[in-house]
């Protein structure tokens, strides 16, 4: 384990994960790295791979070398903000396998679904309705240290409570829940 922190940003496409980590920057007295996921997953195959057969390996295997590059940061000195998707079970499980032994902040952005497609919309670059189709699903088998609504906050709000709930419960514990839940299943 690092004596670096990693907090992790879960929440649907357009929550506001991305611009929360921004602010998260501004505010932190110490550096932080920034490390979206979608750096990772888009514009980095040729679409012939990303819409074909192998589409959901390319997947898995770049969602593992993500929560890897996580932990590499960490070992490297680096404060980390991820933001990220737990769009199954299965990636959610991934994650904490890969990063239980660090010291990770799980923060879940909640937004309403109708500030979601407005976002959606707004933004032009999303697939639409993809919000819809992940808010069914991205916290179901979450367990968080700190939540924030960004339909019911500003970001600059959320950040600051982000901040402020890291300080006033000095460790995490969902990751650590996280873990005994997953080995318990699989026992």
């Amino acid at each position: 384990m690092t004596a670096y922190q990693l907090l992790i940003l879960n929440g649907a496409s357009s929550a506001g994960k991305t611009v929360l980590c921004k602010k998260l920057q501004e505010l932190f007295p110490e550096p932080y790295i920034h490390l979206e996921e979608d750096r990772f997953v888009f514009n980095t195959y040729h679409n012939r791979f990303l819409e074909g057969e192998l589409a959901p390996e390319i997947f898995r295997r770049t969602m593992l070398g993500y929560y890897r590059s996580l932990r590499a940061f960490l070992s490297a000195g680096h404060n980390v903000l991820a933001d990220t998707g737990f769009y199954t079970a299965a990636l959610l499980h991934q994650c904490i396998s890969e990063l239980k032994d660090e010291t990770v902040w799980l923060v879940g952005v909640h937004c309403s679904i109708e500030e979601l497609e407005r976002r959606e919309k707004a933004r032009g670059d999303r697939q639409i309705g993809l919000a819809r189709e992940q808010q069914a699903t991205i916290h179901k088998s979450a367990i968080y240290d700190i939540e924030v609504d960004t339909s019911v906050l500003s970001v600059e709000e959320c950040a600051l409570m982000i901040k402020s709930k890291i300080k006033e419960l000095e460790s995490p514990k969902a990751m650590t829940s996280l873990w005994e839940r997953f080995k318990n299943n699989s026992a």
